[in-house]
């Protein structure tokens, strides 16, 4: 039921150069509802209403075990920052809640003991279900950085883990427009990416 006078933001399509993006297809299964609830708590957030937040502002954002904090916020918006303004839009916002929904539901699906954490090989699954598509010897080397002594992961840590990945593709997309998955990369750009994952 609405109230009186109430009358939701319109979401207009996002902008061309997103639509181009590999997280576009996070946005495209978002429902119409949510698109108002995540609009309505972003202009929340917003507080200088610029239209954009920053990883201080998204911190706050509530996911399964608690807020976000400041360093996986801060990798988060490296991942969804097209313009690489160091804030993200709406449009931008709502492909990351979505992300950060999938990862979840992976997250739970593959924890099968009900520990609250997963190991490598649930990991590998997760991430494969998420469209990660990374052998597993990758995947063990990202674990371990994650755990050294062999730990499962909490769901922060997994979302971490899962943000480093992110970034890495995101600046490797930057560099492969064509999406051939193949890259032209020099030596300076291999700084910027270590530098940035």
């Amino acid at each position: 039921m609405m109230a009186y006078g109430y009358q939701p933001t319109p979401i207009v399509a996002p902008p061309a150069k997103f639509q181009s993006l590999w997280f576009y297809s996070y946005y495209t299964q978002i429902q119409h509802q949510q698109l108002h609830e995540m609009s309505a708590w972003f202009r929340s957030i917003d507080k200088d209403r610029s239209g954009s937040i920053s990883a201080m502002e998204l911190q706050h954002l509530q996911v399964g075990y608690g807020p976000l904090g400041i360093e996986t916020a801060t990798k988060l918006i490296r991942v969804f920052d097209v313009d690489k303004s160091g804030q993200i839009d709406f449009y931008e916002y709502a492909a990351l809640h979505q992300f950060i929904n999938v990862l979840y539901a992976n997250f739970l699906a593959n924890d099968r003991n009900r520990s609250g954490t997963i190991d490598a090989h649930e990991i590998h699954r997760a991430l494969s279900t998420t469209g990660f598509n990374i052998p597993f010897n990758t995947v063990n080397l990202l674990f371990l950085k994650s755990s050294p002594r062999g730990y499962g992961l909490k769901f922060s840590d997994f979302l971490g883990l899962c943000a480093t990945i992110a970034i890495a593709r995101s600046l490797f997309e930057a560099h492969d427009p064509m999406r051939t998955g193949v890259a032209h990369l020099n030596i300076n750009h291999i700084y910027d990416i270590v530098s940035l994952v």
